[in-house]
């Protein structure tokens, strides 16, 4: 029987929702394919499919990487089914492909839905094999900001199960395998990124994090993500992705999903046996020369005195003002110590990382060992480089990789107001050492996207851009979601609509230089991040709050954000 007469036959027998010829997907690269099955299935979705109604695709002809049997168009298309949310029940596929049986029944180990995606088979011509001995696609193998991909490994030397938990995946992230994250109180969470309301795996001050890795709740986080369940803690990326931003889930799966393997050692209860951290971020302490607004004592000493006059007596008693991760102040270094020959790549945030002695020490002991491969990755203030002797720059120009996201939300007074204690001058001064000492690392600005720099932050770009301190694309747009009160979406609609305005105003001027696409992502997914949501119910909140640090630092948030004043 033809393809003609299948089609006409399925006509009689179903309402066809749609028909598509999947060959015309078959040249473009494995990522540009994904995400434009992704947009025609996201125009397709309904939330109730009638009985009878059923979305065909017809293939003749698709690529396939050596000795895999299932094409990557197909794969693709059940991954798109998968994210978009569409049962397959209502999904057939007319193929000529004799090998239809074990193709149905690898798409259905990589779907989320049990019941299997139909195939009709039509013998009516040769099927087309298109042998490659990789993805076809150069972006594959390069850095391209926003793209899926691993970029340590070849999707074809994995599982069809391991390609859908890295690229296709809306739950699974890599991190619980080869990770912990502690905070300067002694709480350990699976990432940076978890929602801190949701309580701790457990706290390093009273255990080792090897023990806390087979917490309780780590077990039960690794089970939710391989059976594709969602978990509180990772919310705040489920949102970021839901806005379109490229969430921290989504980038430890691209930089470490070479590691994808140790799920195999996953036990039944989520157990996993082999304790090696690939991939650090400890905040050894709250060690901080800032008193951002956003922030608090736990990330920074320098609050101590305000949070004291807003918490009362009580606390200051019950509070000191450095503290701590570990069980003592060396004990998460001697931890680390021991994996320090496992280690890729670290993250030093704060506190402050360029302040912090276990900073230096690391690198010390990276250059002592030759670890000049292990990737360095910063979020600083930029206010400090030196820590008496040491200049971080003659460590940074050693090393292959290094990236460097300044946290500058503002500049001049109102970078001082937003973050208590810049000195704008010496940020601009350690820009122009950097560039001189070590010009090939990468330096990018990182703002904290919130209410009180929304207006602004597009002069700032503009101006760092066209006094050649960073090009176009080297902004990162870190959207604020905690304290809530500080997120833009608190803004009424009348100034919503002048912050997109202005906004889609300043894309205008960026896209044509941002070849990464970065920075022109990161307004994209602001606008539909701030539209996304109703929570002007917290502008009181946000005049309480910002009254009470005026008045105890002396300010007026009002004579210096006077754009504030349409929110009242």
């Amino acid at each position: 029987m033809s393809y003609k007469k299948i089609l006409d036959k399925l006509k009689v027998t179903y309402s066809i929702v749609t028909t598509v010829n999947l060959d015309s997907y078959v040249e473009m690269s494995y990522d540009d394919m994904q995400q434009q099955l992704i947009e025609l299935l996201a125009r397709l979705h309904k939330d109730t499919y009638g009985s009878k109604e059923r979305l065909v695709f017809t293939t003749t002809t698709d690529s396939y990487i050596q000795d895999h049997n299932v094409g990557l168009v197909l794969q693709n298309l059940q991954l798109a089914l998968n994210h978009v949310d569409i049962s397959n029940f209502f999904v057939i596929i007319v193929t000529n492909s004799e090998n239809w049986q074990e193709q149905q029944n690898q798409l259905k180990n990589l779907s989320n839905d049990p019941v299997p995606v139909e195939f009709i088979y039509v013998p009516e011509l040769d099927h087309q094999k298109r042998i490659l001995e990789k993805l076809p696609t150069s972006k594959k193998d390069e850095y391209r900001y926003g793209s899926l991909n691993p970029i340590k490994i070849d999707l074809k030397d994995i599982t069809e199960k391991e390609q859908f938990l890295l690229t296709g995946s809306k739950r699974f992230c890599i991190y619980p395998w080869i990770h912990l994250h502690a905070y300067p109180t002694g709480d350990v969470y699976p990432c940076c990124h978890a929602e801190m309301r949701e309580g701790p795996a457990g706290n390093a001050r009273q255990h080792t994090l090897e023990q806390i890795n087979n917490s309780r709740k780590m077990r039960n986080l690794r089970t939710d993500m391989l059976i594709e369940q969602k978990n509180k803690w990772c919310t705040r990326c489920y949102e970021q992705e839901e806005a379109g931003f490229f969430s921290g889930r989504q980038s430890a799966n691209k930089h470490h999903g070479h590691h994808i393997s140790r799920i195999k050692q996953t036990q039944p209860d989520g157990t996993v046996d082999n304790f090696s951290m690939t991939y650090w971020d400890i905040r050894f302490s709250n060690l901080c020369n800032l008193r951002c607004r956003s922030c608090g004592h736990i990330f920074s000493s320098k609050w101590y005195n305000d949070q004291a006059k807003l918490a009362g007596d009580d606390w200051k008693k019950e509070n000191t003002v450095l503290i701590y991760a570990g069980a003592h102040e060396t004990d998460m270094w001697e931890q680390l110590e021991s994996h320090i020959d496992d280690v890729e790549q670290i993250y030093f945030a704060g506190g402050e990382p360029l302040l912090m002695i276990e900073h230096y020490n690391i690198l010390e002991e990276l250059e002592r060992r030759g670890r000049f491969d292990v990737r360095l990755i910063y979020n600083t203030n930029f206010t400090e480089v030196k820590l008496k002797d040491r200049l971080v720059f003659d460590y940074w120009r050693k090393f292959d990789s290094v990236a460097v996201g300044a946290s500058l939300d503002a500049m001049g007074r109102r970078a001082s107001l937003i973050r208590k204690g810049t000195i704008w001058s010496d940020v601009e001064q350690n820009r122009k050492e950097m560039m001189e000492i070590c010009p090939n690392v990468d330096f990018y600005v990182s703002p904290t996207l919130s209410i009180m720099n929304a207006w602004h932050i597009t002069d700032f770009h503009r101006n760092w851009v066209e006094r050649g301190f960073i090009r176009a694309q080297d902004l990162n747009v870190n959207i604020l979601q905690d304290p809530d009160y500080y997120r833009i979406d608190i803004a009424p609609k009348e100034y919503k609509e002048k912050l997109q305005e202005r906004w889609e105003e300043h894309l205008e001027w960026l896209k044509p230089q941002d070849e990464l696409q970065r920075a022109t992502q990161g307004f994209e997914s602001a606008i539909r991040f701030m539209n996304s949501t109703d929570n002007t119910h917290l502008i009181d909140k946000f005049w309480k709050k910002s009254y009470q640090l005026d008045d105890i630092r002396s300010e007026d948030i009002r004579r210096l954000l006077p754009e504030l004043e349409a929110l009242r």
